[in-house]
């Protein structure tokens, strides 16, 4: 009994955290304040990928901003590009969307817009919310004829 409890508490959380992965940076795009940060590296991740299309890199870009409080905030991004040497100078800009009240929560304006994998996290994150909470769907009763048909 303690066990099943535990599963239903631990699948819930999970889908309460796929909701948030689906809605955070939509939610971010719209109610965050907006700024311009200061691009301080660029790392390449890993190899080379291994998409269709040879030469492509993932690269890390590491910014920072400055709140009006005169705080520093750092955040990454990643993008995929070219096998071009990429270096920062201190004079790359990057548009950048924060939370006002929890500046750490930040990201690059251009991963605040909407995107396929959005609406799908947030219909599995219900899902397992549903599944694990519904009765009927627990007790196998959910269609109408009473016995579970495979």
């Amino acid at each position: 009994m303690k066990t099943n409890l535990v599963h239903r508490i631990l699948i819930s959380l999970l889908g309460i955290a796929f909701i948030f992965l689906g809605t955070g940076s939509l939610v971010l795009g719209v109610i965050g304040e907006q700024t311009t940060a200061v691009v301080t590296d660029i790392r390449r991740e890993g190899g080379e990928r291994t998409d269709i299309k040879p030469g492509r890199y993932t690269y890390i870009i590491s910014y920072k901003f400055i709140r009006q409080d005169k705080v520093e905030i750092s955040g990454f991004t990643r993008k995929i590009g070219d096998a071009i040497y990429l270096k920062a100078d201190g004079t790359g800009k990057i548009d950048v969307r924060y939370l006002k009240r929890a500046p750490y929560v930040n990201m690059a304006e251009a991963d605040t817009m909407l995107t396929w994998s959005q609406p799908i996290y947030v219909v599995i994150g219900i899902a397992f919310l549903w599944l694990i909470n519904n009765k009927r769907a627990r007790s196998g009763k959910a269609n109408r004829g009473g016995k579970l048909r495979y």
